[in-house]
């Protein structure tokens, strides 16, 4: 029988949502239910980071900083958790340090309390200056391991990866479970070995894809783990999560139960109220796909890619573009499929099953991907694949831009389109650094309203919770 309060992270409102209806729940419909959420006790709420600050911007026309005021003014007892990838951000490319720096200084300022920072090579490299900046704000810096299978990882791996990553100052290690891959039996072996190497505490996060989150959740915390995500049972599955409740039920009897079942049946039948909303966004997935242990595609990246063929109304080649996926993981030395990997390989997948011909596309981030531009890959490139590809690319990305050439550039576009000058607030221009043309329509859309009136109504969101 369990002897203290079990530690769970809720990750309904980031991982959750983007797991099953691609991301696209607004802050409006999260509100409601926020000050209930903070009632539960979980050590964490999973908010922000990972494709939430994108989606806000891009399909949402909502400034994702602005979702994170409301949040802090609404969650006053639990820590705020978000996902960042290391030097890409929330972004799709590297960041320069100094950019890395600012970003984290206002994460921190609005409220964020524990950063899971992972790189999807799981290159150490790629996560030490946010774990740097993090640990110089004063907030838990948890370093990431992105869980996969493969002829290069192995046990011995990834407790070297872990210390490595303690080694560098991570606060708390996370073990990123994203297509569902760790076995019940394998992570329990794994994470009591973990715990004897490392000082630091521990953190699970997997997927029930694959239909095994759940004994896995149940053995990792037999084996000691610290912390474990799950999701209101409303938005729990499929692609995403073990549900809370039932993982809260595993662990205790009703009459040692420190939580109240009966909040969190408000929160689940607040969340099941508005899903409707969103079904245009829901997969096709029924049950469990146990395919994806051999394909490891992560839930985010399934629903997103499926919903991309049905725009092109070439739904009938999702098996195709699956079954391409591991081929092309191979080719590349067998990266873990995480974003923005994941998304690399994903679209690179999806150019070769619509040319009906292997490569004969390559996108630009897969080249950079195969020339190391995005870190050290852990296993080995296919020759013929790499024989494709031109090392001599011109590289058109904007790495070379300081903050200041953001700035004047950003400042520019305000002044010519009759803006205010949001260059002069950081959130603001890192808005315009991270995504330039989302960001751009989005202040272009400001100027429907006065700015007066758009805090007003930031403000007025807090009549929805009273």
């Amino acid at each position: 029988m369990p002897n203290k309060k079990a530690n769970i992270t809720e990750v309904v409102l980031r991982d959750g949502q983007q797991s099953l209806i691609a991301t696209r729940m607004k802050t409006s419909d999260m509100l409601p239910v926020l000050k209930l959420l903070d009632k539960v006790g979980y050590s964490s709420l999973e908010v922000w980071g990972g494709a939430t600050y994108d989606c806000c911007l891009r399909y949402l026309n909502e400034n994702p900083w602005d979702r994170l005021k409301v949040f802090k003014k609404h969650i006053k007892k639990t820590k705020l958790q978000m996902l960042l990838r290391g030097k890409n951000l929330v972004g799709y490319k590297e960041y320069d340090d100094s950019v890395i720096s600012l970003f984290i200084k206002n994460a921190v300022k609005e409220g964020i309390n524990i950063f899971r920072i992972f790189d999807s090579l799981n290159d150490i490299n790629n996560i030490k200056s946010s774990i740097e900046y993090v640990n110089r704000e004063g907030e838990n810096s948890q370093g990431t391991i992105c869980y996969t299978t493969s002829p290069v990882h192995n046990e011995k791996y990834w407790i070297t990866l872990a210390k490595n990553i303690e080694d560098i100052g991570a606060k708390s290690l996370a073990i990123k479970d994203m297509a569902g891959l760790l076995r019940p039996n394998v992570g329990f072996e794994l994470i009591k070995k973990l715990k004897k190497n490392l000082k630091i505490p521990i953190y699970l996060h997997t997927h029930s894809t694959t239909g095994l989150a759940d004994a896995t959740n149940l053995k990792a915390y037999e084996a000691g783990v610290d912390n474990i995500d799950t999701s209101i049972s409303s938005f729990s599955n499929l692609y995403a999560h073990t549900a809370t409740e039932s993982f809260i039920s595993m662990i205790y009897k009703d009459s040692d139960n420190p939580f109240d079942m009966k909040l969190l049946t408000k929160i689940a039948e607040y969340f099941q109220s508005i899903r409707p909303k969103y079904i245009q966004y829901e997969g096709s997935m029924r049950g469990v796909d146990i395919n994806m242990l051999l394909y490891q595609v992560p839930g985010g990246m399934l629903s997103i890619l499926e919903k991309q063929l049905v725009d092109l109304k070439k739904q009938d080649r999702l098996k195709d573009l699956i079954d391409e996926i591991p081929k092309i993981r191979e080719d590349v030395g067998y990266v873990p499929l995480v974003t923005p990997s994941s998304q690399i390989v994903g679209a690179q997948a999806l150019m070769n099953v619509l040319d009906n011909e292997r490569y004969k596309t390559l996108n630009k981030e897969f080249i950079d991907l195969v020339n190391g531009k995005y870190g050290k890959i852990p296993g080995k490139v296919n020759k013929k694949l790499l024989n494709k590809i031109d090392k001599n690319i011109l590289d058109e990305s904007n790495e070379n831009f300081t903050i200041d050439s953001y700035k004047k550039d950003f400042s520019e576009f305000c002044k010519s389109n009759d803006l205010k000058d949001f260059s002069n607030k950081e959130t603001d221009l890192l808005n315009y650094i991270l995504f330039p043309k989302e960001s751009k329509e989005y202040y272009l859309s400001l100027n429907k309203h006065t700015w007066n009136d758009v805090v007003g109504l930031q403000e007025g969101f807090g009549l929805f919770i009273e």
